[in-house]
Formats: structure tokens, sequence, C-alpha cells
């Protein structure tokens, strides 16, 4: 889909304004549960970006961010509208000065994240929305949104909050989520009620991959140190260390795999003391 959108004053306000019109229109065009529709709806002391409500009655804000927010801000943006029974979907641009590095539909290391999207992970459950434009001229197009999932690096280097003048950062290893639709879901998650697409939580995929290679290879039952060196080599390089050391430990837990002791309490010292 294509759109003109008018140029504004700064890069900011067009991004801004041209994320949320063309949102506005792309939802409604590839959502067929959206019964009504506004745009900048006012709610007494906030004007939602986009407004959706479904035809099973539910009611959605989509609130598109470009410039750089507090999580305080948008704590009180979310619980504002949760007052009001209306769910949230937080649609971040990925180039926009909001993120403390830019983000793109793939797997990156060392990435930084900013405090907010540090917190959009939380409440989203493993996942942050972003959306990026293709824009030519005074032509501007809507890229598919994407998900990404953040995970601790393991390297010391890498641990901690970091700043930069005035801008506080994290390192994060980062996954890409393909989004399959448009389509939206309303739920409840870490008290927030919230809007999001139906793409598969990161920690669920890999765990079901590293559950079928072990089955796979026979490794239920981890003796040797090759044999563990194997499923972490297998899925390193795309996923990261600390996402893989922490799944063994859930699937040890879980009783679907045994870990002779010492690796086991190698593990976790790793986890525990890399990431002090």
């Amino acid at each position: 889909m294509k759109e003109l959108i008018e140029t504004s004053s700064s890069a900011e306000s067009y991004a801004h304004k041209a994320i949320k019109h063309l949102v506005y229109n792309y939802f409604f065009n590839n959502t067929p549960i959206i019964a009504l529709r506004e745009i900048e709806k006012y709610f007494g002391n906030r004007f939602a970006d986009v407004y959706f409500q479904l035809k099973s009655g539910e009611k959605i804000v989509v609130e598109v961010q470009n410039s750089k927010i507090s999580v305080k801000e948008l704590k009180q943006r979310t619980q504002d509208y949760n007052h009001l029974g209306i769910h949230v979907l937080w649609l971040i641009h990925g180039e926009g000065n909001c993120v403390a590095s830019k983000k793109y539909p793939w797997n990156m290391k060392n990435q930084k994240i900013s405090p907010a999207e540090k917190f959009l992970h939380q409440m989203y459950g493993g996942r942050v929305y972003y959306v990026n434009l293709d824009i030519k001229g005074q032509e501007a197009r809507l890229k598919r949104p994407f998900a990404l999932h953040f995970a601790k690096p393991l390297k010391k280097s890498k641990r901690g909050i970091f700043q930069s003048g005035y801008d506080r950062y994290f390192y994060r290893d980062v996954n890409f989520t393909f989004i399959p639709s448009w389509n939206l879901l309303c739920t409840q998650f870490a008290g927030h009620k919230i809007a999001r697409f139906y793409d598969k939580n990161i920690k669920f995929t890999l765990k079901k991959k590293m559950e079928y290679f072990i089955s796979k290879y026979n490794l239920h039952s981890i003796t040797k140190k090759k044999q563990l060196k194997a499923i972490i080599k297998r899925f390193t390089k795309t996923y990261g260390e600390y996402l893989i050391l922490n799944l063994l430990i859930g699937l040890v837990k879980e009783k679907k795999l045994i870990l002779e002791q010492k690796f086991f309490r190698k593990i976790q010292r790793k986890l525990i003391t890399k990431l002090k």
C-alpha cells in the first residue's frame, strides 16, 4: 500500500504523522474484525493516535512512538487507557528517537535498547513491536510490523546500564519474530490490558526447537561435555548463549532433560555470576 503524506516541519513529526495515518488505514484494510476507527481520538486528558473498536466490542488504542519517552510516561498512558477499559498496542518506530539503536527485522547481537524498550519488552511478555517506513520523496509506505525479543548478553563488558550524555541504555542480544498477519488479540499481561499480534513468543519457539533437537539426536541424558556443546553450538549463533542456557535449566526442571550435576551447576554459576 502506498499513500501520500504531506511533509511537516521536522523529520520526527513527519515520521510520526506518516506512521499514524498509514496504521489507521492499513489495519482497517487488512483486519476484518475492526468495526469502527478514529484517528487522534480524544479521551479527556489523552489524544490517542489511532482508535479501533472491534466487532466483538473490545476497544484498542494504537500508540505510535517516534520520540523519546520515559518509562513513567509509558506506564501512565497505558494506565489511563486501561482505566477506560481500553487495550493498548504500542508500536515503536524502529528508526525513531525512542530507540537506543535502530531496529530492523533480523537477529542482532549486542544492540542498545532504551529503558522504554526494556519496559515494553516486559509488558508484552517478551517482545516489542516495531514498524519502519519506506520513504521516497513525499510518498511513504508502511513496512510490515515486526517483533523483537531481547536476551541478556553474557559478556561482562555488556552488562548493566550505560549512559551517553543524557541517554541511558542497556545491551541486549536481539531476535526477530515474524508477525503472521495484522489481526489483533486483546489480552491482559503483567497487570496491563494490552493488544498484540498473533506472533509466537521467541522463548517458546526456541524451546520447541531444542526439544526436537534433543529428541532427534537422543540427547535426553547429557553425561559428556561434547553432547552439551552440541546443543549450545546448534543454537548460539542465532539466539545467543544466555537464552539457551536459561532454557536448558528450564528443561532440566521440567524433567525433559537430564544433565550431569557438574554441567548443571556450571550453567547455574555461569548465569548467576555473569549477570550480577
